[in-house]
């Protein structure tokens, strides 16, 4: 009677699978670090697994930084979905949609700046940028929809994408790296940007809540 080789195979398995999570933990670290670009040798030196194991796990670096960027929209979802009842004072929605994209990229934004650089140029990496950018841009438009519901289609979809590339990681990295903000003068600065932008926009009510805190100030 032959053996049971169904354990030994679900052995190496598993122990394929831990070797694969820990070189895509180990791009995150590397990543954090300002270690880039990766090389083979960094990612298995840091993964605690020999090189041979990375390209058995692997179809080269394309197809790992990919699933890597895979892991983190799966790790970090909850930072681009929306935050805050819809229905909250306009102050706090604005207050709340900073504070969920700084908490991304400070979380990932080395990552995301890596995932954008090889989209340029690999077709599966650039599916999954414009996966996110398709998230960013839902919680958006759910953050703001009190107000879009006052406009027409166009000028709602107007208003959304000016908030979202204000917001978005590519301003983000202008703003540290070209200017030199630290992230509380960039929170700041959006806040303040976002409350003028739709204090003016052409058809949107004045936020009831807020009126009325000016009127109790007074």
């Amino acid at each position: 009677m032959g053996k049971d080789v169904g354990p030994a195979i679900d052995g190496r398995h598993a122990r394929r699978e831990r070797s694969r999570v820990a070189v895509i933990d180990a791009v995150f670290a590397l990543v954090r670090d300002g270690k880039v670009p990766l090389t083979v040798e960094d990612l298995a030196e840091r993964a605690g697994v020999s090189v041979s194991s990375v390209f058995r796990n692997f179809d080269g670096l394309d197809d790992m930084q990919r699933q890597a960027f895979d892991v983190f929209r799966e790790r970090y979802s909850q930072l681009h979905d929306s935050v805050g009842p819809s229905d909250a004072p306009r102050g706090q929605r604005v207050v709340q949609h900073v504070k969920s994209r700084l908490a991304l990229f400070d979380a990932a934004g080395p990552m995301m700046q890596i995932a954008r650089h090889r989209a340029l140029d690999y077709q599966p990496m650039a599916e999954g940028v414009a996966r996110s950018r398709s998230q960013l841009a839902d919680q958006t438009s759910a953050h703001f929809a009190t107000e879009t519901a006052q406009l027409t289609p166009a000028e709602a979809s107007n208003l959304l994408a000016v908030i979202d590339a204000m917001t978005s990681p590519e301003a983000y990295e202008v703003l540290r790296a070209a200017h030199g903000r630290s992230d509380r003068q960039i929170a700041q600065s959006w806040t303040r940007s976002i409350e003028a932008i739709l204090a003016g926009w052409p058809g949107i009510q004045p936020d009831i809540d807020t009126d009325t805190d000016k009127e109790n100030t007074a």
